[in-house]
């Protein structure tokens, strides 16, 4: 269905020009300043709030932009997120003060409202099946983003980046953001159309994965700095050793640690979730050639050495079941009972943290322990070294802001996109709330929370509506400690990034639908991320899963994987 234009006079050239969006997720967390969505489920499920224009006062002192060289008509726009927000109103009503006297903006009002996270995906769903009145809505990657993109959901909106008429979207989305936010969808030719149908909402690029660690056991047992992995381990020996009552390791993504994941692409090899079709039990790794144009191969462990030799150099042999095997010597150090429903974990000396969590997490710690202290560990080599171009990833996080297709006020939701994210202020209202009542800025660029009861507190799920790496603003928590100031700055760092050649890539099952279907079957029940065998034990198990994946249609797999990421770098290389 073609939207209506909402125009009354454009600037000559300013709907013109495309570019790109991506579909991976890459990263997570749960602060308000890279989290990412949680399905967590209020009491309500659903509630709205909605402002209206009748507020003629601009707000003390503040400048308005220039309006773009546009009218629109009065319109509202209708805006769901997912999970609750609170105290929405007094926010709504300072927007329609900052927009008074703008003569586009005063003419866009918002109406807004919220599903429970538990409720979001099916809620999502009938929306796109009754194409019911929404013009702006969350979708998670895990809604079933790539699919509802390939059904042609969505608006592209590929023509309001890299914009000169949209200022804000141009400062807040770098280059390098909006090509991350490239989608390429496969036609029924085997071609691909790129654009952009979705806004990812992240404040970084990929979270600093790690481990939380109690730093005052590891002063009480004189233990030495954490610096690597064999302090790490040193550490966890001597706690346990000493503390029967605590386990050494949470095994919660425990398998992240000291994987290729991140230093083999540097090797160009990939292991990303757009190509882990089969689950994280048996990781698939691409080999590509130099220039990341051309797929060597794909590689799963088990595989023959004749599938490892045509991988790039120091990747031709099984490193994949190496890995699997190295990691068992963490096995003394997890919880015996691992694997049971009804097994209840004891504390851990470490345990599994992204960065972007690591407050919460302190905080919640603290409450449990008032006198633990805490510190903490990155896995990867390269990031706990801070270096540059460390993190090859697809840039982009699970979290997206989409307009439906059929939506007739799609101008009108991007200038107030442009709004929201054309400057600091605006920004931070819809994201921390109104200044000076629900927080205030601190002298080193930080925010403070004003106490007020949490019934009074502003609250917006702003994985679902707000985040963006241009406005960031680190908490008390994080100002306070000069050291993990430092790491949050090395993870906003755009520099700290390299976008991945694999970005933007979806794998299509219907080709072979039945046969992943059998082949992750396999894969689940393996355990491996359990760490449930010795190293010998876990290689006879992977040896057993190949022989049967192959009966059950593995290299079937493996071509069309192949065949699907070669036409996608052709397609992406060929502009």
């Amino acid at each position: 269905m073609a939207r209506k234009n909402l125009f009354r006079k454009v600037m000559a050239g300013v709907l013109t020009g495309a570019m790109v969006l991506s579909l991976s997720a890459c990263g997570g967390g749960k602060d308000t300043k890279g989290e990412e969505a949680s399905d967590n489920t209020p009491a309500d499920s659903t509630q709205e709030s909605s402002a209206e224009s009748d507020t003629e006062k601009p707000a003390e002192g503040e400048e308005q932009a220039a309006a773009p060289a546009a009218e629109i008509e009065d319109t509202t726009i209708n805006i769901r997120v997912m999970n609750e927000y609170r105290n929405l109103d007094r926010v709504l009503e300072k927007y329609q003060e900052m927009t008074a006297d703008d003569p586009l903006m005063s003419n866009i009002h918002l109406n807004f409202s919220y599903v429970a996270g538990g409720d979001y995906k099916d809620k999502l769903s009938m929306a796109l099946v009754a194409q019911e009145d929404y013009d702006l809505m969350f979708c998670g990657s895990w809604h079933g983003l790539t699919t509802f993109i390939q059904q042609g959901n969505f608006a592209d909106l590929s023509s309001y980046f890299n914009n000169d008429a949209f200022p804000g979207l141009k400062s807040a989305f770098s280059e390098n953001f909006v090509d991350a936010m490239t989608s390429y969808v496969l036609m029924e030719d085997g071609s691909y159309k790129k654009g952009i149908f979705g806004i990812n909402l992240a404040s970084y690029y990929e979270d600093s994965r790690g481990f939380m660690y109690r730093e005052d056991l590891r002063t009480k047992y004189n233990c030495d700095p954490i610096t690597d992995e064999e302090s790490l381990l040193s550490y966890v020996q001597t706690v346990v050793e000493n503390e029967p009552d605590m386990v050494g390791v949470s095994l919660w993504n425990f398998f992240r640690l000291d994987s290729p994941w991140y230093s083999a692409k540097h090797d160009n090899v990939y292991t990303q979730d757009n190509v882990n079709i089969l689950g994280d039990q048996t990781w698939v790794y691409v080999g590509l050639s130099e220039d990341g144009k051309t797929v060597l191969n794909a590689v799963v462990a088990g595989d023959s050495e004749e599938e490892f030799a045509k991988m790039p150099e120091g990747y031709q042999y099984d490193f994949i079941t190496e890995y699997t095997k190295e990691r068992t010597k963490w096995n003394p150090y997890l919880s015996p009972t691992r694997g049971s429903t009804d097994a209840v974990e004891k504390p851990a000396v470490i345990t599994y943290c992204p960065l972007s969590e690591y407050e919460s997490k302190v905080k919640d710690g603290k409450a449990n322990n008032p006198d633990a202290e805490f510190g903490f560990y990155v896995i990867e080599d390269a990031q706990r070294n801070k270096e540059e171009g460390a993190v090859i990833c697809d840039m982009a996080t699970n979290n997206w802001l989409v307009v439906p297709e059929w939506s007739e006020k799609t101008d009108a939701v991007m200038y107030f996109l442009d709004w929201m994210f054309g400057n600091q202020e605006a920004h931070d209202l819809f994201q921390y709330g109104v200044e000076g009542v629900d927080w205030e800025a601190t002298a080193d660029g930080g925010y403070k929370q004003l106490e007020m009861s949490e019934d009074e507190q502003y609250f917006m799920p702003t994985y679902s509506f707000t985040l963006n790496p241009t406005y960031i603003r680190d908490s008390e928590f994080v100002s306070g400690d000069a050291d993990l100031k430092e790491r949050f700055a090395y993870m906003y760092d755009e520099s700290t990034y390299q976008l991945s050649p694999l970005a933007g890539f979806a794998f299509n099952p219907a080709n072979v639908e039945t046969q992943v279907a059998n082949v992750s079957a396999l894969s689940n029940e393996l355990q491996l991320t359990l760490s449930m065998y010795d190293a010998e034990e876990a290689e006879a198990k992977i040896n057993t899963w190949h022989e049967e994946a192959v009966k059950v249609g593995l290299e079937d797999i493996r071509a069309e994987l192949i065949a699907q990421i070669q036409a996608f770098l052709d397609a992406k290389n060929a502009n």
